[in-house]
Parts: structure tokens; C-alpha cells; sequence
């Protein structure tokens, strides 16, 4: 059925009268009455509009224009593109299928004001006469997502993305005179996230109608406002899916790999995958762990193994159907008639394990075949034996300080260790650096001995350890602490952590168990007064309340690096609570008298 549709500009209007459906149509205002009150298959619905009153009864713009198509009347101008060629569908063909990169233009010299390209999918639907207005699909691919597209970054070549975007899939449109309509057809954006995010992404789908005056220049920012920012009905997305002749694909989170969305056909069955693309780090975690356990024996090669099987059932906590909310399956307010899962996936089994761990994670730090294996372990959970690492300038140490430190730093040749390579970074992310750094390791009980230094600058990165040791013969008892901030390391605006070394009557040189904030050095001085039996630990360690204590340890860190006593600061840290344990950490190093396991005490703290 050929409709005549409307030679007009206009906008479809927001609402319309009895009058204006009756002007639109031909019809009488008694015909269009009449419609309102029979049973039959071309009945007007129901008023709909915001302020419709029974005396002046309104429906809203699009209600009037599905009516206008299902019915085969005058459809009202402007209306979306799927609706107009009638009702007695599906009505498109799937004609063609690109995927589009869009790139900026003569990149900025600003890095911020730099944005990575954004690959976008483009499925083409036509008339089956190949006349008529268009509705392109457009799925914005991994890693990006759908959001990406609406930013409005600086120096992209025409105007924005998503006026790229639009720019390049009428590149090839030739306008049709003899049309009736200026309409080109409807833009449809696919919803596609990252990372998983609870609540459906249908409510992300976002619609533009495209014109013939959308062929020339446009005002990026006029775009932009046409762009629909309300989320569509159920009605509209039914009637677009009607028109495909399918479903709408949903895609799970970070899967629209452009594999995976090239070779996609509408409701068409296919094989599981198996491993979703967003576990695919976790699984070459996995695969990394069982090569290199394959070389050790006993109960290393047991902990290694374990060290990839927490990471992988970690990570696929959320991909399985018992989870929730199980990131492969639709979501609930999705409907079935609608939307459809675009890719689904048969997850091998994994074992439920998540500790027994603690010796392989050790050893990775330090031996890992692989420093892509020692870096997501680090990302996933932690050095068991560092903090991190702090760059300080040896130069601004008091001077009996400094000659304890610098004194007892040893050459050390290259090394594969993880933890080498990090001090190693750590000296020459800092614009002083001088070339040449050198490897070394200086005398601590506790923690890894790496550290490095710059030649003729006085710089030396080192690792701030997770457990103070507790005052034995060799270390000796704390005798003065030397609170400072250390020189910042890594990108513009981060600021650099304060840390505390502490001089022991037998002339050694340890670091507070924690950096950062002058609570958190508070607390490592308060748990190694409380505690001075056993080692303190790090995880779980409660930034400190005494608000004395704090605040003489944030003046000494402001004020310049200082040898203080430490009975000083011993002074101003209250009793130990003697009921409850509103310390985590209390628990931890209580632990560790009963000689339980690391990953017993972290998991407590």
C-alpha cells in the first residue's frame, strides 16, 4: 500500500486535537469522532497527550502517527522512517552492513583533548523496492561504548562523533526529487557499554531522524538537540522491530567485538561461545599460572595453579546463569518480543577457590616467567610484601639519616623480578631522573630489599613494606622516626605520598608499614605501640582517630623532614581499646600469634 506522504519540514507536533487528526487525514471531525467510540481494527486510541481533558480530548505526536501507518491514512510530517512504508509488515530488507572509524582530525597537542578512534557497525534497511526512507543500526564496538558517540570533544572533522558518524553514512546517499517526503530515513543507536553496570541499556537507545538538509553542512550542536534524549516506548521499539522483520540485538557487556557484530545474523541460532571477550584477561591469567606452575613441584606449583583459579572464578562470578545480575543474560525490563541476546556463552567450569594462594603470589612478585603474569596479579591482588613504591630524594633526609640509608645500598645486577622492575619505573617516571638508573637493595627485615637510584640527582625509588617487624636483637627498638613527603611519580596533578622512616638503637633503618595520608601514618605508629611484640601489619589497618596524633604527624610531613623521637609520638597514642575491636587490624596481628596464614589474616582484616 503507497501512502502519500507529506511534502513538509515540520516537525511532527507533540500533541494533536480531534481538529488537527482530522485536518491531517481528510477525514470529517464527525468521521474522526466516530473512530473514537467503534471496535474495529482502525479505532483512534485512546487520548494520550499530557492536559487531554474528556472536552478537549489530545494525543501525543507518535500515538497519531502508528495510528496514521497502521490504518494507511496521511501519515503526520516528519514521522520516524520504519513506520512509513505501511502496515502489513515487516516491511525492510537488511541491505548492506560497514563498520566506520571515526577518527579525529589533526590530533590535538593538548594529550587531554586526545580521544581514541570510535569504531562503529552500520547495518543498512531499505524497502524491499529499495525505495523509501532508511534505518541505519548503529553499534558503536569494543572497547568503546555506545556513550563515547555522544561526546563532543575538540577537532573531530565534522563537528563532533556522532556528526561524523552521520556524515559518513549519507556519504554515498543520492536525495530522491520525486519523493514526497525529505525524509532520508531514521538513525538508530544500539546501546553497547564496557564494563557491566546493574539496570537495563535499553533505556539507552537513542534515535535521529535524518533529513535531505542533513546532506550539506550542518550545526553540530543542532544535531545534537535533535537527537532523542527521552527513552523510547514500548510501542516505537515494537513498531521498529516489526519493520526489520527482527528482534533488536543486545549485547552484552563488552562483547560487540566486531567479529562478533560482523557475523551476527537476526534470530539466527549459533554455537556458545565460550569465553566472553571481557574474561579474556582473566582466562590468559589462568593459562599464564598453569605454564608456569608446569616447572615448580609441591606445594608451589598448588599455590600458583590456585592463584589463576581465584582470578578466573572471580571473574566469572558475574557471567554465570545462578549470578546476579548475570551480565550474558537480558535484562528484565528488556522485553523478549523486542530485544534479543546477541551472543551467548558456555563457561567451562571453574572451581570454587579464592585462597591457599599466598605462597604463589609470593613467588610471582619475584620469579614470574612472565612480568604481564606479575602486573595483573599486582592489579587483582596486591604484593603480599609491598605497599608500592616511593620515589625520595635522599638529598632533603636529615644528614645521620642519609648516611644510614645511602651507606648500606647495594649494586645489584639486572633481574627478572617484578619488583625490580617496578622501582625500576618508578625512578624514571620522574622528570630528574638521570639516564642510567641503577639497581640496588638495601638491608630490610620486612618487605622486598629492592630499591633504585639516579645518579649525581640523589633520587631513589624503594618499596613501602606491609608489615613492620617487631624490635628484635637485630633490628633494635624504634629510637627516632623522620616523617616526609616523597617526590610525586607518575602523570600531571598526582600528589605524593608521605611516608615515615624509623631509626632503631641498633642503627637500622625501617619504614612505617603504610603511605599516603598523615591518618594512615597515625595509625602504623598507634598499632606498633600497641602491638610492639609482633609484627604489624598493613591490610585492614584503620586510619587513626587521635586527632593529636594526627595532627602532630601532619605538621612534621608539612614541615620538613626532621629526626623526632619516637617517644614522642609514642606519647599521644591513647590506651588500646580494652572492649570491642573497632580496629580491624587488632584482629589481624592477634592472628598472628596463633599462627595462622596470610591470606587467613587479610582475609579477617
Amino acid at each position: 500500500m503507497t501512502f502519500p506522504w507529506t511534502r513538509t519540514n515540520r516537525r511532527l507536533a507533540d500533541a494533536y486535537s480531534a481538529a488537527d487528526i482530522a485536518r491531517l487525514t481528510g477525514l470529517t471531525r464527525g468521521r474522526v469522532s466516530q473512530l473514537r467510540s467503534v471496535d474495529e481494527s482502525d479505532a483512534l486510541p485512546e487520548p494520550d497527550a499530557p492536559g487531554s481533558t474528556a472536552t478537549r480530548p489530545m494525543w501525543r505526536g507518535d500515538t497519531v502517527a502508528r495510528w496514521c501507518a497502521r490504518t494507511g491514512r496521511r501519515l503526520p510530517p516528519r514521522t520516524a522512517s520504519w513506520l512509513m512504508p505501511g502496515p502489513d509488515g515487516p516491511h525492510l530488507r537488511r541491505e548492506s552492513q560497514q563498520t566506520l572509524q571515526l577518527r579525529q582530525k589533526d590530533l590535538p597537542d593538548d594529550p587531554d583533548l586526545r580521544r581514541p578512534p570510535i569504531d562503529v557497525h552500520v547495518a543498512r534497511y531499505i524497502a524491499a523496492d529499495g525505495s523509501g526512507p532508511s534505518v541505519w543500526l548503529a553499534t558503536v564496538l569494543a572497547p568503546g561504548e555506545m556513550r563515547r558517540l555522544l561526546g563532543w570533544p575538540h577537532k573531530w572533522p565534522h563537528g563532533s562523533p556522532l556528526d561524523h558518524l552521520v556524515h559518513e553514512i549519507l556519504a554515498d546517499i543520492e536525495p530522491d526529487h520525486p519523493a514526497d517526503t525529505d525524509l532520508l530515513g531514521t538513525l538508530v543507536l544500539l546501546p553497547t557499554i564496557a564494563e557491566p553496570e546493574y539496570g537495563s541499556m535499553s533505556g539507552n537507545v537513542r534515535m535521529l531522524q535524518l533529513h535531505k538538509a542533513d546532506l550539506g553542512d550542518r550545526d553540530a550542536d543542532r544535531l545534537h538537540s535533535r537527537l532523542r534524549q527521552r527513552r523510547p516506548s514500548h510501542d516505537e521499539l515494537r513498531d521498529l522491530a516489526q519493520a526489520l522483520g527482527h528482534r533488536l540485538p543486545w549485547w552484552p557487556p563488552g562483547c560487540a567485538t566486531p567479529a562478533l557484530v560482523s557475523s551476527w545474523a537476526p534470530d539466527v541460532p549459533r554455537s556458545p561461545e565460550h569465553v566472553p571477550p571481557p574474561l579474556a584477561g582473566a582466562q590468559a591469567f589462568l593459562r599464564r599460572c598453569e605454564s608456569a606452575a608446569a616447572g615448580l613441584e609441591g606445594t608451589l606449583r598448588d599455590s600458583v595453579l590456585k592463584l589463576g583459579m581465584a582470578r578466573w572464578y572471580m571473574a566469572t562470578s558475574g557471567w554465570r546463569a545462578d549470578s546476579f545480575p548475570n551480565c550474558g543474560a537480558l535484562p528484565k525490563d528488556c522485553d523478549a518480543d523486542i530485544w534479543q541476546v546477541a551472543v551467548e556463552f558456555n563457561l567451562p567450569p571453574a572451581p570454587a577457590t579464592s585462597s591457599g594462594f599466598d605462597e604463589g603470589l609470593e613467588w610471582v612478585m619475584e620469579n614470574a616467567p612472565s612480568q604481564r603474569l606479575a602486573r595483573e596479579a599486582l592489579l587483582t591482588f596486591k604484593d603480599p610484601g609491598s605497599a608500592g613504591t616511593v620515589l625520595v630524594d635522599t638529598n632533603r633526609l636529615p644528614p645521620q639519616l642519609r648516611d644510614l640509608f645511602t651507606k648500606h645500598v647495594t649494586l645489584a645486577s639486572a633481574s627478572s623480578s617484578y619488583r625490580a622492575q617496578r622501582v625500576l619505573d618508578a625512578l624514571d617516571a620522574h622528570p630528574d631522573a638521570a639516564a642510567g638508573s641503577m639497581l640496588g637493595t638495601w638491608p630490610v627485615l620486612i618487605g622486598p630489599a629492592w630499591c633504585a637510584t639516579s645518579p649525581g640527582t640523589g633520587l631513589a625509588a624503594l618499596h613501602v613494606p606491609r608489615v613492620m617487624p617487631a624490635p628484635t636483637s637485630s633490628a633494635g627498638s624504634p629510637l627516632e622516626v623522620v616523617l616526609l613527603r616523597t617526590e610525586p611519580v607518575g602523570g600531571y596533578g598526582q600528589s605524593a605520598p608521605a611516608v615515615g622512616f624509623v631509626i632503631t638503637d641498633q642503627d637500622r633503618v625501617l619504614l612505617l608499614p603504610a603511605q599516603g595520608l598523615s591518618v594512615d601514618l597515625a595509625a602504623a605508629i598507634e598499632h606498633a605501640v600497641w602491638h610492639p611484640e609482633v609484627p604489624t601489619p598493613l591490610p585492614g589497618l584503620a586510619r587513626s582517630s587521635n586527632e593529636s596524633l594526627v595532627a602532630a604527624v601532619d605538621a612534621l610531613v608539612e614541615t620538613g623532614p626532621r629526626v623526632t623521637p619516637w617517644e614522642q609520638l609514642a606519647a599521644l597514642v591513647r590506651p588500646r581499646p580494652s572492649q570491642g575491636n573497632p580496629f580491624p587490624c587488632c584482629g589481624a596481628v592477634e592472628a598472628v600469634t596463633d599462627d595462622r596464614s596470610k591470606e587467613e589474616i587479610r582475609g579477617s582484616a
